[in-house]
């Protein structure tokens, strides 16, 4: 009864106008909260005072899916305030590997979730010039900055470590060369107890480190410091049979995480290929192992690396991946890689198609935003060029004599050059080169999505595209070096 006279009156309660209505804002406003529950984390870029034309006006944000691949997802673009300051979120729950770009320019951190960030996130430009278009990968760091909070984040911590061993592996350079064999008889001048000493004090620093909460709560920040000290252990002269059998101990003791959540990890990565990433090529009896994998002896081959067999599939698509034959094609093939199925169709992304073609924007010279389907019905010759490249412009200029040269025997070819400056005055520097308003000039900007889209991988590059806007080739030959003869065949 009591249940019944309860149902009754709330019913009578929904029909009340003002009710629903504060029934939806009250859904909303748990619904707005939820989305919006993430910190909202603070970063600047660090050395462009002296040029601040030069300083970027977007970040493109992406998060790493792989350790092993470094297969990324796109996350957001960030604005870049006129002082180089920005903002981005944090990430929902667990610990992520960010990378941001700003072509040429590449940084990495590790961000943690909810509050835990409350330092200043900081992105270094090199002293030293690109020598890509993209990819250059330059230094970050959490520091405390202009504000009140003064907490060490781990990475600082783990940065002192990596400037230590920088220290000491000068300190042993010498020795380790004597041992090497570099020097006839060299082995004798080498001071064994000096050496212990060094491998002793680096390891004890590693596993001071070690202990801190920040550096096990998750592992990311731990498996950072581990894969140091593999290399440090590497470069001591630690033979591939000792680097597999302590690994196998050391990993045992990791019993929470699973293959799949340890590829996430920068550092396990790091430190599995520094143990494992030549496995092939050192076995010994290769019959024995062709043996092991045509019978499916997966007991054995687990044995000699010294992992769990999860791991061996990781071992063998790293063997194709470097080395690729039949025997790791027929482990792959014979055996249940579900687990691990990500990392083994992972890539790095496939070219636009027609409809990815159609949806993108550029800007012309008068700063209007032009759709790319302006091209479609004719042949498009892409060329993609950027400010202070000389060959850029000598190559735009063949082009264009090029383009009126061949115009008597094609007339269904456009001929576009594609500016992928990062700024607006490099861009209208650009502008200013153009032999003739004649030639056609767009622009993207240092869009990294554009740079994946279009394969662009070096400057001057030439891109054809069909009348139906499908990427034709990505790596056609230059203006000088044979262009107008390719563009004759086109069919």
């Amino acid at each position: 009864m009591l249940a019944a006279s309860f149902l009754k009156q709330f019913w009578t309660l929904c029909n009340l106008k003002y009710f629903r209505v504060a029934v939806l804002l009250l859904l909303t406003s748990c619904i707005f909260n939820s989305s919006f529950s993430q910190s909202v984390l603070h970063g600047e870029l660090v050395g462009w005072d002296s040029d601040v034309t030069e300083l970027p006006s977007f970040l493109f944000l992406y998060k790493d899916v792989n350790g092993i691949t470094e297969q990324c997802e796109f996350i957001d673009v960030i604005t870049i305030d006129v002082n180089g300051r920005f903002k981005f979120t944090s990430p929902e729950a667990h610990t992520e590997v960010y990378k941001f770009e700003s072509p040429p320019w590449s940084w990495k951190t590790l961000v943690r979730p909810g509050d835990l960030e409350t330092n200043l996130l900081q992105l270094f430009k090199p002293k030293t010039g690109p020598t890509r278009i993209r990819g250059v990968m330059a230094r970050s760091s959490w520091s405390s900055g202009e504000s009140d909070v003064d907490v060490v984040h781990p990475s600082v911590k783990y940065d002192s470590l990596r400037m230590l061993a920088s220290t000491l592996d000068d300190l042993v350079l010498y020795d380790r060369m004597l041992l090497s064999g570099a020097v006839n008889n060299g082995g004798k001048l080498v001071n064994i107890s000096y050496l212990d000493s060094i491998n002793t004090l680096f390891e004890d620093a590693c596993y001071e480190v070690l202990q801190e909460k920040y550096f096990n709560e998750p592992n990311f920040y731990s498996d950072l410091v581990r894969s140091r000290r593999w290399q440090w252990r590497r470069d001591s002269g630690w033979s591939s049979e000792k680097m597999r059998e302590v690994w196998s101990k050391e990993e045992l003791l990791d019993k929470a995480r699973g293959l799949s959540e340890k590829i996430l990890s920068p550092g396990w990565c790091s430190s599995w290929v520094e143990v494992n990433g030549q496995w092939y090529s050192e076995f010994g009896d290769k019959d024995m192992l062709d043996e092991w994998i045509q019978k499916g002896e997966n007991d054995s081959i687990s044995e000699y690396l010294g992992c769990k067999k999860e791991e061996i599939q990781l071992a063998m698509w790293w063997w194709d991946k470097n080395m690729p034959n039949s025997l790791a094609s027929l482990w792959l093939g014979n055996n249940d890689t579900e687990s691990l199925s990500g990392l083994m169709n992972s890539s790095k992304g496939d070219k636009w198609s027609a409809s990815d073609l159609k949806s993108k924007n550029w800007t012309n010279p008068s700063n209007d935003v032009v759709s790319l389907d302006e091209l479609y019905g004719k042949w498009t010759v892409l060329m993609v060029i950027k400010d202070g490249c000389f060959s850029c412009i000598r190559e735009w200029a063949a082009l264009y004599y090029l383009e009126n040269s061949i115009r008597i025997t094609r007339t269904d070819i456009n001929f576009t050059a594609l500016s992928i400056d990062g700024t607006q005055q490099k861009w209208e520097k650009l502008i200013k080169e153009r032999i003739s308003y004649d030639q056609t000039l767009r622009w993207v900007g240092s869009d990294p999505r554009w740079m994946d889209g279009m394969y662009i991988s070096s400057v001057p590059q030439v891109i054809i595209l069909t009348p139906d806007l499908e990427i034709h080739s990505y790596s056609a030959p230059l203006p000088s070096q044979g262009l107008g003869e390719y563009l004759l065949k086109l069919q």
